[in-house]
């Protein structure tokens, strides 16, 4: 395989073609007085005999590259990985694996968690860059805790450790199809919060001052890819916990709306904190509204089953919502008013399923679950062979018919 060494500068981003000279005659005014139109060469004739001088290999740098991360960052070996295309390997341990600029470079970003639920990509409030679009926020992408990190080139392992993970994303559409990849949802919106509280954590502490569960972050909507339910995700930097709710746990009808101010308050739907019995309750229909991940962490480890048990049940009687008053969008269409038109429409698509999975798709349980061999029967064209007999010991014997009764015999 080819290979080409790079360096962590964006160096290869010069042109080599602006060093060499021009391939086309240059035309200026001559010294000589006696010059006349006439006496002047022609083009053709002048391009036909003037040696040609060849052009220089044209460089742009790294072919349109989907992302870039920095490695060994604020030390005097800071590199900048471009990256190309990911995949996400689902096998142990998860991880993304980037194909980068150069051949022989690969970088791999292994998850905190094998189950997609658990892993929780960050992107901080507009706030924080006050003259720029709201909605360019997303292409800078971090996460709340390190990951660990392996840098691969021809040369071997360049780097292998856990670092703060920062992408940096060259649109929009990247960002949300990683971050919906990692998740195995699909991320639909997002949305600026000044405040979330609840019933546990009030808007403002005995001081007067605001608080509640999170300040000042970016709460987004989520559809699953499996069960195509819609969740809501936002970090609670207070408790500095991730907090993720089903659509379908609260009422669809607002308990509170003030217009004037940009809050709601989310109904739960007879969740009360800390009851698993009631949480339980919340319809005819709520065992069979799980998530596929949440299905299978069910079945893994008693940590995982715990995590998805914490994740399903709602934990608060209401959810008041503060959304950030942002004069840079045009009206309208601002983070409250996007709210309720994607709270509507979620609650539309989750109230027409009623089980967890699409009919397009189908689980089958791992035979490392069950300890045995696998079972699955293969498919022809679409259509399920029943297993061989030969694979339970062959046919049964059927008795040969007695001669005696030939019809064709004769007397």
């Amino acid at each position: 395989m080819a290979s080409s060494r790079r360096s962590g500068s964006s160096s290869s981003f010069n042109s080599s073609s602006l060093g060499a000279p021009p391939s086309f005659n240059q035309h200026a005014s001559p010294a000589d007085l006696t010059f006349t139109p006439t006496s002047a060469v022609s083009a053709v004739t002048a391009e036909s005999t003037a040696p040609q001088t060849p052009l220089g290999p044209l460089d742009l740098g790294p072919p349109g590259y989907n992302a870039t991360i920095k490695l060994y960052e604020r030390t005097p070996n800071e590199t900048t990985v471009f990256l190309g295309p990911w995949e996400v390997a689902n096998a142990e341990p998860r991880r993304v694996i980037w194909q980068c600029s150069y051949a022989g470079e690969v970088l791999e970003h292994f998850l905190p968690s094998d189950y997609p639920a658990d892993v929780f990509p960050y992107t901080l409030h507009a706030q924080h860059r006050r003259f720029g679009d709201p909605r360019e926020m997303e292409l800078y992408l971090t996460f709340r805790e390190p990951h660990r990190v392996r840098y691969t080139t021809v040369d071997g392992v360049l780097h292998d450790e856990y670092i703060e993970v920062k992408y940096e994303f060259t649109t929009i559409e990247g960002s949300m199809q990683f971050q919906g990849d990692i998740r195995s949802k699909d991320l639909i919106d997002w949305f600026d919060v000044d405040v979330v509280w609840s019933d546990t954590h009030r808007r403002t502490d005995s001081y007067g001052s605001v608080r509640g569960l999170g300040t000042i972050q970016r709460m987004k909507l989520w559809r699953d890819r499996y069960s195509t339910f819609h969740y809501l995700t936002f970090f609670a930097n207070h408790r500095r916990r991730w907090k993720e709710y089903l659509v379908h746990d609260f009422d669809r009808e607002f308990r509170q709306r003030d217009d004037r101010h940009r809050r709601i308050q989310l109904n739960a739907r007879g969740a009360r904190r800390g009851s698993a019995s009631e949480s339980s309750s919340h319809g005819p229909n709520r065992e069979r509204r799980f998530s596929a991940s949440s299905i299978f962490r069910q079945r893994g480890s008693g940590s995982g089953s715990t995590s998805s048990a914490q994740s399903s049940t709602v934990d608060v009687r209401y959810l008041g919502i503060q959304f950030t008053r942002n004069d840079r969008v045009q009206a309208g269409t601002d983070d409250y008013r996007r709210f309720i038109e994607s709270w509507n429409f979620a609650h539309d698509a989750d109230d027409q399923f009623d089980i967890a999975l699409p009919s397009s798709h189908a689980e089958l349980e791992s035979p490392e679950i069950n300890g045995g061999p696998s079972t699955q029967s293969p498919y022809v064209n679409g259509v399920a062979e029943l297993p061989s007999p030969e694979l339970f010991g062959g046919l049964a014997p059927v008795p040969e018919p007695s001669g005696s009764g030939d019809a064709e015999d004769t007397p």
